[in-house]
C-alpha cells in the first residue's frame, strides 16, 4: 500500500501472516491507512502453520494502535485458506 493507494480506496484489508508476524510494510500499510483516515479490516493469515502465533501477531498489531477493542480495526479475523479454516 502506498499513499496514492490509500487515497482512492474505502477499506483495507491488511493481511498478516502468523508465521512471520508484521513486517515493516505492514507498519507502513498502517500509516498510509491512518493518514488517509480509512479502515481497516486485519485479517491473520496462515494459522494452520506450526509456526504460527496468532496471539503474538496481535501483540504486535497493538503496539501499532490496532486491536479489535481500539475502533481503529474492525475485529481481526484468523485465516487458513489450506484447510479452510477461519472465520465466516
Amino acid at each position: 500500500m502506498r499513499a496514492r493507494g490509500a487515497k482512492v480506496t474505502d477499506l483495507i484489508v491488511l493481511v498478516v501472516a502468523a508465521d512471520d508476524g508484521v513486517m515493516p510494510q505492514t507498519r507502513e500499510a498502517v500509516n498510509h491507512a491512518r493518514a488517509a483516515n480509512i479502515p481497516i479490516l486485519v485479517a491473520i493469515n496462515k494459522i494452520d502453520k506450526a509456526d504460527a502465533n496468532p496471539d503474538r501477531v496481535k501483540r504486535e498489531l497493538a503496539e501499532l494502535g490496532l486491536s479489535p477493542k481500539s475502533g481503529a480495526a474492525r475485529p481481526f479475523s484468523a485465516t487458513s485458506p489450506q484447510d479452510r479454516r477461519g472465520d465466516r
